[in-house]
């Protein structure tokens, strides 16, 4: 009997030891944000470009070579394998959060397209459609790691010269730097702000021509390239969801704006789709008042 009852635990033994552990799905609380689009600028100049739903309106045909996330994000049940599992569940409301850079002005835009698939081959389904605009809430550490704001400059010793409002180094930190870039500027004779680079005259100096200030400064802080959450979505009219710029529960997908330059939210009820993807255009950093390096994070709601 005792041999019987040792053989036992050690099957007992065995099977925790062989069998994956899966831990309870994650309630929303603690779900962690999910990259749905790595950073990068447009997919296309219009949803067209990327896809033409008169021949390539199937997931067959998704594309995966202009959109950055390399696809679709697919909404699993759970992800990998083993100890610490965390659930999603599919078909319950989520939450995205997009972000980009300013490299023309404050309040640069975008336009996105949210399409999905219900499985592998379906046809593609239009979720959601409109524009954002980016606020003035700095991407800092998180959902990223690393200083958002001071991602290409983050230099403390610069001089700058009010007559030609130029801003000089000596060891080529505007090395990086691309005219169109927003700044942040701190110092005593400068009024702290947002400005963008209008001229770059070599690696060591560039010019903000709009920066307000009352006299030189040898110990000006330049940080360059601010990433900022979009505080404001807008979606259109076509949008084929049941949806409208409100907080009804009743409608599948919402906004939450925020009218403070703070984070805007889109919330789509991802009932019977298994793969959504946002596809980005009008967001060319090159093109004036346009955003770019577009994110967009998403988790739960």
């Amino acid at each position: 009997m005792k041999r019987f009852m040792f053989i036992l635990l050690l099957l007992v033994i065995a099977v925790f030891v062989v069998l994956p552990v899966r831990s309870e799905p994650v309630d929303q609380y603690h779900a962690k944000w999910k990259l749905i689009r790595e950073t990068d600028d447009e997919d296309g100049a219009a949803f067209v470009d990327v896809y033409n739903l008169t021949t390539a309106g199937n997931f067959a045909s998704m594309d995966s070579n202009t959109v950055a996330s390399g696809g679709a994000y697919q909404i699993r049940s759970y992800i990998g394998s083993g100890i610490g599992n965390e659930f999603q569940s599919v078909g319950n409301k989520w939450m995205f959060a997009i972000c980009g850079k300013n490299y023309n002005n404050i309040d640069d835009t975008f336009s996105f397209n949210v399409i999905g698939w219900s499985k592998v081959n379906g046809m593609l389904q239009t979720i959601a459609e409109g524009d954002g605009v980016l606020g003035t809430q700095a991407v800092i550490v998180y959902p990223d790691s690393g200083d958002a704001v001071g991602e290409l400059v983050d230099e403390e010793d610069v001089t700058y010269t009010h007559s030609t409002t130029t801003f000089d180094t000596t060891g080529s930190e505007f090395d990086d730097v691309v005219v169109g870039m927003m700044a942040y500027v701190t110092g005593t004779n400068t009024t702290d702000g947002y400005y963008h680079v209008t001229h770059k005259t070599d690696v060591n100096t560039i010019r903000m021509t709009d920066v307000t200030s009352s006299a030189n400064e040898r110990d000006t802080t330049v940080q360059i390239n601010p990433a900022f959450w979009a505080d404001t979505i807008n979606l259109d009219e076509t949008t084929k969801w049941p949806a409208g710029n409100t907080t009804s529960d009743t409608n599948s997908v919402m906004v939450y704006n925020s009218g403070d330059n703070e984070v805007a939210l889109l919330v789509i009820d991802t009932t019977g789709i298994e793969w959504i993807q946002f596809v980005i255009y009008a967001a060319d950093a090159a093109t004036s008042e346009e955003a770019g390096a577009i994110t967009v994070y998403g988790r739960p709601f």
